[in-house]
């Protein structure tokens, strides 16, 4: 059974919850096609510069509004012109006249639109049935009040986005996956302490040495690792505030990551985020991408591997991911994780 072309039983989308597509900057005056959950969706701004994301097929005949334009906070169709308002509304037919929109014409023209919000320089798009009232957008405390020393940017794996996230909450792999960047940070993942408070996922701990010796509490490579279940975690090394990132499911096989890094420098700050960002998106994660590719099975299956006790937080995001999983009843419809326009 397929849905919007996701096949269903597989790639394992949690719903019901908010995520971050894409880097708010790149949906300018021009719209954007991205691929998410399998679905291909259309991000422009409204008149008001009000963002709006939507199914990308036009009803009409199926080409990519994204490769349109806006006209007047509207969606042009690169094809044949028809145009749609920021509530799915066909507003303009030109080949059926100016009194086609009078006449009925488009009443089975509306867009399937999508409940998004931008939020500190972000696109974050709800996933599932909508309740009714929306929970708030996820965010972390602590981090900088804005985005003058950030900077962000965004990759995508061939990865399934349950193995992207195991690889997110992986740290043991440090010193061997990154062994020429992270010269020096020792094997042994102690202390390490993992605590789950409703969807968040709380993880702390220290790389160090073993020497045999109990950890005097200053050698060592210091970490703090935090999740918002699904998609959505923030990691810091010492005292300076690493970075976050959201991920995303492309579609069954693939992930979606935009990454931020903040160093609240003055003067500096900002062109330090950038070579940070940089750094991670083409030396670092390239790693981590290339170990969870070629990890077998493809797809996340926590009874083929042994796990050990530094994958308490791998095995603590997998416990909410099949709580959020469980098959619907039998016979109870699947509702579309979308809005009618």
């Amino acid at each position: 059974m397929r849905r919007h072309g996701i096949e269903e039983g597989r790639g394992g989308f949690v719903e019901g919850a908010w995520y971050i597509i894409a880097d708010a900057a790149r949906v300018g005056k021009r719209p954007v096609t991205v691929e998410r959950f399998g679905t291909r969706l259309v991000l422009f701004r409204d008149e008001r510069g009000a963002l709006v994301a939507a199914r990308a097929r036009c009803p009409h005949r199926g080409a990519d509004l994204g490769l349109g334009r806006v006209v007047d906070g509207t969606i042009e169709c690169p094809y044949h012109g028809f145009r749609f308002a920021s509530d799915g509304r066909c507003v303009a037919i030109p080949c059926e006249g100016r009194g086609a929109i009078a006449r009925g014409a488009a009443d089975a023209l509306a867009l399937t639109r999508y409940e998004v919000r931008e939020h500190r320089g972000f696109v974050w798009l709800f996933w599932g049935e909508r309740p009714a009232e929306l929970p708030p957008v996820p965010w972390f405390e602590g981090l900088p009040a804005d985005e003058r020393h950030a900077h962000t940017a965004s990759m995508e794996w061939d990865v399934p986005f349950a193995r992207a996230m195991e690889g997110m909450l992986d740290i043991h792999h440090l010193p061997f996956a990154h062994r020429p960047w992270v010269l020096g940070v020792g094997a042994l993942l102690d202390p390490y302490d993992v605590r789950v408070e409703g969807d968040v996922i709380h993880a702390v701990g220290v790389l160090r040495h073993d020497d045999g010796e109990p950890w005097d509490g200053r050698r060592g490579l210091k970490f703090e690792l935090e999740v918002r279940f699904p998609g959505l975690l923030r990691l810091s090394f010492g005292k300076v505030v690493g970075g976050l990132a959201g991920c995303a499911p492309i579609d069954a096989g693939r992930t979606a990551i935009v990454g931020r890094y903040y160093l609240p420098i003055p003067v500096i700050g900002r062109l330090l985020a950038r070579l940070g960002m940089l750094m991670e998106f083409r030396l670092i994660q390239p790693g981590d991408e290339r170990m969870l590719a070629s990890s077998e099975p493809r797809d996340a299956d926590l009874d083929a591997c042994r796990f050990v006790r530094a994958d308490a937080g791998i095995l603590a995001w997998h416990k909410m991911r099949r709580a959020r999983l469980k098959a619907p009843r039998e016979g109870e419809p699947r509702r579309l994780p979308v809005e009618p326009g």
